[in-house]
């Protein structure tokens, strides 16, 4: 049993308390309809046991196939014919020939009881695992069982996915207070507990093949109309409550061998100052998709306030520079990042030429201190390897700060 096993059969126990057991499957067609709570039913985990990425029904093609196109990123051509084959595979009803494992779970009261009961209409689940990181959650997307998509739900499974679910859940409640012109966000349907976890549900956005990556002008209109969820204010960073919060957090990181250049870092950056709002704080292709006219973001776990203007589209940036590798695609990121901080939309929101430097460099150290906290390194992914990569692009931030203070003065 590898890693990924064990991560499966643990998910099993949060999500189906009765009972879960790994197994193979006999070959045979699916048939249709989920399991009644006095019956037992069975999942295949996708691809396979050992590397999960979805687990999908095994009694209910509609909702399966439905699943896979919900789930599949498309962002590839690769991507697309692996979604388009498994689409195929279960909508024919030839998906059991070919994935054997079974996820079989016992007869009592599952999480899709707990969902039914709670949006007063039957539901089938299918879930979404992703690779292993530290902030890995199940997103179970809820489906009726002729596999229209009903919304989604989350569930905490350990600490840190326990405490982004309840701040997911209270950022959608501001948010559905708020008003975004040109963006939309999911509403939420529910709040509560399963098997001692937190619980939300959250509509599904109107997204799928007539929507897109944003283009750079609506990304960063996305980001000034985020930022503006608070009132911007222009602070010297020293005098900034961001500044304070900050310097407490890596000084809480206590005696790792990064703190001190992270801090260090910190103390050196110009007192410049810089116009401070509200950040989605994850803002990448996984989290957005558009239309001409408009916007569509999810994942709101992240959502925080008095941050730099600026940060969303430097996360946006560099999540995109990075897919075909991290030290080439950081190189990139250090050019057009901060061509990007200069964009009159940007600008528009008060941050002022020769602080573009300064801002990238608060921003590598926030999400260097976030991975550090989090402990993402130790859940695999490159990017997390902040001794790697980050650093040494931080120290070269530094040096161009203090440039372009000095050019400006």
């Amino acid at each position: 049993m590898n890693g990924e096993t064990t991560y499966l059969t643990g998910l099993a126990e949060v999500l189906w308390p009765c009972g879960g057991l790994l197994g193979r499957g006999e070959p045979g067609r699916v048939r249709g309809g989920p399991a009644r709570e006095g019956t037992g039913s069975a999942y295949l985990p996708v691809p396979s046991a050992h590397n999960p990425r979805m687990i999908l029904p095994a009694g209910n093609r509609y909702a399966a196939a439905r699943a896979i196109g919900a789930f599949a990123q498309r962002h590839s051509l690769r991507d697309r014919l692996r979604a388009a084959a498994l689409t195929a595979a279960f909508a024919s009803g030839m998906a059991p020939l070919l994935l054997r494992d079974r996820l079989h779970v016992g007869p009592g009261h599952t999480v899709e009881h707990e969902l039914s009961a709670a949006l007063d209409r039957r539901v089938v689940i299918a879930v979404h695992v992703g690779p292993p990181r530290a902030n890995r959650k199940p997103v179970l997307l809820l489906l009726t069982p002729a596999g229209r998509t009903v919304g989604y739900a989350k569930i905490g499974v350990n600490e840190l996915t326990s405490r982004l679910v309840r701040a997911e859940t209270r950022a959608l409640g501001l948010l559905a207070e708020s008003h975004l012109r040109d963006i939309t966000v999911p509403r939420l349907l529910h709040e509560g507990e399963w098997n001692g976890r937190p619980l939300l549900v959250q509509d599904a956005l109107p997204v799928g093949s007539q929507t897109d990556r944003p283009t750079r002008r609506q990304l960063l209109r996305c980001v000034v109309q985020i930022s503006a969820l608070e009132p911007v204010r222009v602070l010297r960073l020293s005098l900034s409550p961001y500044r304070s919060a900050l310097a407490e957090r890596i000084a809480a990181l206590g005696g790792r061998p990064e703190t001190e250049p992270l801090r260090a870092c910190l103390n050196a950056l110009p007192d410049v100052r810089l116009p401070f709002g509200a950040w989605h704080g994850d803002l990448t292709r996984w989290n957005i998709a558009g239309t001409p006219r408009r916007a569509f973001v999810w994942d709101w776990e992240r959502l925080a306030f008095g941050v730099p203007v600026g940060f969303d589209a430097l996360h946006y940036e560099l999540n995109e520079c990075v897919q075909d590798g991290v030290h080439p695609g950081v190189h990139r990121w250090l050019d057009s990042g901060a061509r990007l901080l200069r964009d009159p939309l940007i600008t528009s929101a008060g941050l002022v030429p020769g602080t573009e430097a300064t801002v990238m460099a608060l921003y590598l150290l926030d999400l260097a201190t976030r991975y550090l906290q989090d402990r993402q390194a130790e859940a695999g992914g490159s990017l997390a390897a902040v001794d790697d990569w980050l650093l040494p692009a931080l120290s070269g931030l530094r040096e161009r700060a203090a440039r372009e203070i000095g050019g400006a003065g």
